[in-house]
């Protein structure tokens, strides 16, 4: 349980200071939401990439089912993983231009709306 709890507290950290260091980015430096989205979808991946051969070099039984998952849904981690550059793009871009406070309160109530309507669609 102090796993799941911490692994909340980090990604909500990381979630509430994504759009003001972009805003910051924005203000400094003249980078676009399309560089601040690589930036960080890289710096993420590096991290996952350490934390995995951290626990794989601990547990070698994790490894194979994670593997196997991916090559067995190769078409539902590309389509995620287009989602979920899509959508981090545009939430940057819109810090950009509406401003931290609209984008963040924009994106976090869309979320009601548009789960029921992706749970809908994907049981067709």
């Amino acid at each position: 349980m102090r796993q799941g709890v911490l692994c909340i507290v980090i990604a909500a950290t990381a979630w509430d200071t994504g759009g003001a260091v972009a805003a910051e980015l924005y203000d400094a430096g003249r980078i676009g939401s399309v560089a601040v989205s690589f930036w960080r979808f890289l710096t993420g991946l590096a991290l996952l990439m350490a934390v995995h051969l951290v626990r794989r070099s601990r547990r070698q039984e994790t490894a194979a089912p994670l593997r196997g998952t991916f090559t067995a849904n190769k078409l539902r981690c590309l389509v995620t993983g287009a989602g979920l550059a899509v959508q981090q793009t545009a939430y940057f871009a819109s810090v950009q231009q509406a401003g931290l406070t609209v984008a963040t309160v924009v994106t976090l109530r869309s979320g009601p709306v548009l789960e029921p309507t992706g749970a809908v669609t994907g049981r067709r």
